[in-house]
């Protein structure tokens, strides 16, 4: 790798992408632990609580790993789509299009 790459990616450039990738798995966790333990404890009293804080555990953690996978692989695609080299062409009327230079040059048509 050149130099300068490494002085870019060794900067703090990307660092709120991956804090948010960070806080996704923790986030997921928490709140189907809450949501798994006002159900269970609702439907089925205190013992109720403690399954329902696993399952929602569970389920939080494992929506929690996919969304983790599925953020990641966004940030991927996008970092490939922007280190590509894009060329650029004008359209087709802009080619062919006809340009009088003699106004700037200089030139008068009166001959």
């Amino acid at each position: 790798m050149s130099s300068d790459t490494d002085s870019v990616s060794s900067g703090m450039t990307g660092i709120g992408r991956w804090l948010a990738v960070a806080s996704e798995l923790p986030c997921s966790i928490i709140i189907m632990l809450s949501i798994g333990n006002y159900l269970g404890s609702t439907w089925w009293g205190p013992q109720g609580a403690l399954w329902g804080s696993l399952g929602g555990l569970l389920v939080g953690f494992l929506f929690g790993i996919y969304s983790v996978y599925v953020t990641v692989g966004y940030y991927d695609r996008m970092d490939q789509q922007s280190t590509m080299k894009r060329t650029w062409s004008p359209p087709l009327e802009e080619i062919y299009e006809e340009f009088d230079f003699s106004d700037r040059m200089g030139i008068s048509d009166s001959t």
